[in-house]
């Protein structure tokens, strides 16, 4: 939800930014990598107990996951597969950092398991959405936005690598979000799909 409202009013931030790489010849690739060893640096840093340095490089990651579209879209370098592998990066980080917080506070495994499931379900619709609604924005696929995006994500995760005890109402919480967001979706999909059909045999 923050993505998709506020977006639009920090994205003159990110192009200011994107331009600035884009002059200097740093492909959207590049920083996509970035994002990805930024990610995974931070999972190893909640492992070893540097709480700090891991919530900075989370987010450096999150940043670096925006600023690779903008650079993209600026010197017109956008790809399906720049796409794929952004898409699939970000689940990486983010299966990083449940592996290494379900590590150091195993007593807290059930819910990081029903997080993941219901992230699973979550993440399925969005794809569905992706494939089968008729894309009309500027991303690489239809992108439906939802209650639980990536950006309440990461302000989970920090919240849970700060504070763990907080970890089973935290995550409790936002499992109950991730399942309201893959079900509106789900129904959006079904009436989108009833409709084309429709369409189809008339």
């Amino acid at each position: 939800m923050i993505d998709s409202k506020l977006r639009s009013k920090i994205q003159p931030a990110f192009d200011y930014l994107s331009k600035f790489l884009v002059s200097r010849n740093i492909s959207p690739d590049t920083i996509t990598l970035w994002a990805l060893f930024s990610g995974l640096i931070s999972s190893i840093l909640i492992y070893n107990d540097n709480p700090i340095s891991a919530i900075v490089l989370l987010w450096t990651s999150g940043f670096l996951d925006v600023i690779d579209g903008s650079v993209a879209r600026l010197n017109g370098k956008s790809t399906k597969v720049g796409a794929f592998y952004d898409l699939i990066f970000d689940r990486i980080v983010e299966i990083s950092v449940v592996i290494s917080l379900s590590l150091v506070h195993h007593e807290y495994s059930i819910f990081y398991i029903l997080f993941l499931s219901a992230v699973i379900f979550n993440f399925s619709t969005f794809l569905a959405a992706g494939a089968l609604i008729d894309n009309t924005g500027k991303k690489s696929m239809h992108y439906d936005s939802g209650i639980a995006e990536r950006t309440e994500t990461f302000i989970v995760f920090t919240i849970i690598i700060a504070v763990p005890s907080l970890t089973h109402i935290i995550l409790g919480f936002f499992n109950i979000l991730i399942i309201l967001t893959g079900l509106r979706r789900f129904k959006k999909i079904s009436i989108y799909m009833k409709k084309m059909e429709s369409k189809d045999e008339e």
